[in-house]
């Protein structure tokens, strides 16, 4: 799925881009937004099960 990939690298791309270190507000949306994507099936479960442990694992969400 095009989009799906697309999503991915996205945030792959946030989580190591040093601009976004401590920024709960930036990531909470980012979760927010892939959760929606989910329930709209545009991404699989998997993949948003994956991205959201490492949005949570990343040093950019400190509220682990």
């Amino acid at each position: 799925m095009l989009l799906e990939t697309d999503i991915i690298a996205r945030v792959e791309m946030y989580i190591r881009h040093p601009a976004f270190t401590g920024s709960d507000e930036v990531m909470e949306g980012v979760l927010e937004d892939l959760r929606d994507k989910a329930e709209a099936r545009q991404i699989g479960h998997e993949a948003f099960e994956r991205l959201r442990v490492l949005i949570l694992d990343s040093p950019h969400f400190r509220m682990n």
